[in-house]
């Protein structure tokens, strides 16, 4: 056996040792790279909460179960994008009249579910926030996003609200369609994990 042909078998080796490890250890790997995006504050009081839009049902859902915690006295939906499954039907409601409604519907009281009709993503989203803030003189916001987005959101918000006094508290709302710890078994959570880390580097390349 020659030299070139030793080596050659040792990297193959090696790399056989390294594909069994990975598999091995797949699990715990998968569960930190998807735990990486989700960074959501503990139980806290503001002076408004905000709903962002998208993922009506999961986020209504936490919406309603935050309110009645006591997290704030008001809970405002953001959002101006119009769901095209809506649309098509001839039903024009943006994604934060459609996650109020559903709000309202698990128990919410109408009187303290608002809607902020502002936004085509989240950056947007963030200085609708931030506008309204300022003119109503809240000192702290609640932000409930879906789970994975939490990272992203709580970046792009503190970096918007923050330098004008407002402090930002992010609070994270539960899919029902996949699970956080084994989101690779799947294909929303899949999708879920991979969409938002594209959306971070283009966060990070754009802004």
């Amino acid at each position: 056996m020659t030299l070139f042909s030793g080596r050659r078998l040792a990297w193959i080796i090696a790399g056989l040792v390294l594909a069994v490890v990975l598999w091995w250890c797949r699990a715990p790997i998968l569960r930190a790279f998807g735990g990486f995006l989700i960074r959501a504050d503990a139980p806290c009081h503001g002076d408004a909460m905000y709903v962002l839009g998208g993922a009506a049902l999961e986020r209504a859902i936490a919406a309603e179960t935050l309110y009645r915690e006591g997290t704030a006295p008001v809970v405002i939906f953001t959002g101006g994008v119009m769901p095209e499954v809506l649309r098509i039907n001839g039903v024009h409601r943006t994604e934060a009249a459609v996650c109020r409604n559903a709000a309202v519907l698990a128990g919410l009281p109408p009187d303290r579910a608002e809607l902020l009709e502002i936004g085509t993503s989240t950056r947007e989203e963030a200085f609708a926030v931030r506008d309204q803030a300022l003119a109503r003189g809240y000192d702290t916001v609640v932000v409930v996003t879906t789970e994975f987005h939490t990272r992203r959101v709580g970046n792009v918000f503190r970096e918007t609200l923050e330098p004008v006094g407002i402090v930002v508290r992010v609070r994270a709302a539960y899919s029902h369609r996949y699970s956080a710890a084994r989101w690779w078994q799947s294909e929303d959570g899949m999708l879920m994990v991979n969409n938002e880390y594209m959306k971070l580097v283009y966060y990070a390349i754009t802004y």
